[in-house]
């Protein structure tokens, strides 16, 4: 099932990746895109020679770490993690991307030469010495696709929310619960919402709970922000671009992103009546596929 669901990922990863990438990035991005790993090699390279090893240079050597990973170019994609790892000895927040790269590209080559197990308990080893929110997030999104699914939920941590307040998992036992983790920027997140929307109103009645979640990045517009503007942003594009999902909690909570594993946004969560995970996915649904998945857990007995 993840190897299935890690090319979507990918494609996604690639159509989605900051706006504001350099150009060796952005051209790295749109080669692998058209599956051709070898001219983005040749591209890097060629930057290489006449730059040299910056953070631009490394962020694309990551993407080359994925796709080739993604082709099971298993050897070639162990020679980008090994030279990521060499030229990133310690977490500097201007390498954060390539870094995550590196350790989510390590661990998926562990999981398909050793197995699930052993991945895990890389990348905890990986999480229990990462401290940027967003390498913990991306860890953990890893570590959640090779885990959460069949498991209890993770608690959510419901002090600062927006709409109505948020009950806790437990208080909702009983109910099928789908959790949408979106940021306030994020154009994937908003195009979703008209279906997001519709799902909700159909299955409500049924006894679906909703919950969305999401957190301060410190920024609005690529500038820095005072967490004070960035909740007002927050919750105004919650009333226009989610007006549909009135009576909905939307939680900011670091922590919670994190532990859902919440680097890719939106994310989707689904929990069958017991409070199980059984859907874990870090990308766009399908308004279909999300109504499918949703009719799996409504038919199970009670």
């Amino acid at each position: 099932m993840i190897r299935k669901l890690l090319p979507a990922l990918f494609i996604v990863a690639l159509m989605s990746a900051t706006a504001n990438a350099g150009d060796l990035v952005r051209g790295v991005r749109y080669k692998l895109s058209a599956g051709d790993l070898a001219s983005g090699i040749a591209a890097v390279e060629d930057y290489k020679r006449a730059t040299g090893v910056d953070a631009e240079y490394l962020d694309a050597v990551g993407w080359l770490a994925r796709g080739a990973e993604m082709q099971r170019r298993t050897e070639l994609a162990k020679e980008f993690v090994a030279e990521l790892r060499r030229e990133i000895p310690a977490e500097k927040a201007e390498l954060l991307v390539p870094l995550g790269a590196a350790i989510e590209v390590e661990g998926r080559l562990i999981a398909s030469q050793t197995g699930r197990g052993a991945a895990i308990r890389f990348l905890e080893g990986e999480l229990a010495h990462a401290n940027a929110v967003s390498l913990r997030a991306r860890i953990n999104k890893n570590i959640n696709l090779l885990s959460l699914e069949g498991k209890p939920a993770p608690a959510l941590d419901t002090a600062n929310v927006i709409g109505a307040p948020a009950p806790s998992l437990a208080s909702l036992r009983g109910k099928p619960v789908l959790m949408f983790f979106f940021a306030q920027g994020c154009g994937d997140c908003k195009a979703q919402a008209p279906s997001l929307t519709r799902v909700w109103q159909k299955y409500k009645a049924s006894g679906l709970a909703l919950i969305t979640a999401t957190r301060l990045y410190g920024s609005l517009d690529d500038k820095p922000a005072a967490p004070a503007d960035e909740t007002a942003k927050i919750e105004a594009v919650w009333k226009d671009l989610y007006a549909g999902l009135e009576g909905v909690p939307a939680i900011i909570d670091t922590e919670t992103m994190v532990r859902y594993g919440v680097s890719a946004t939106p994310t989707f969560v689904l929990l069958d009546r017991k409070g199980i995970v059984r859907l874990y996915t870090p990308t766009r649904l399908s308004e279909a596929e999300l109504s499918r998945r949703i009719d799996e857990v409504l038919a199970e007995a009670p």
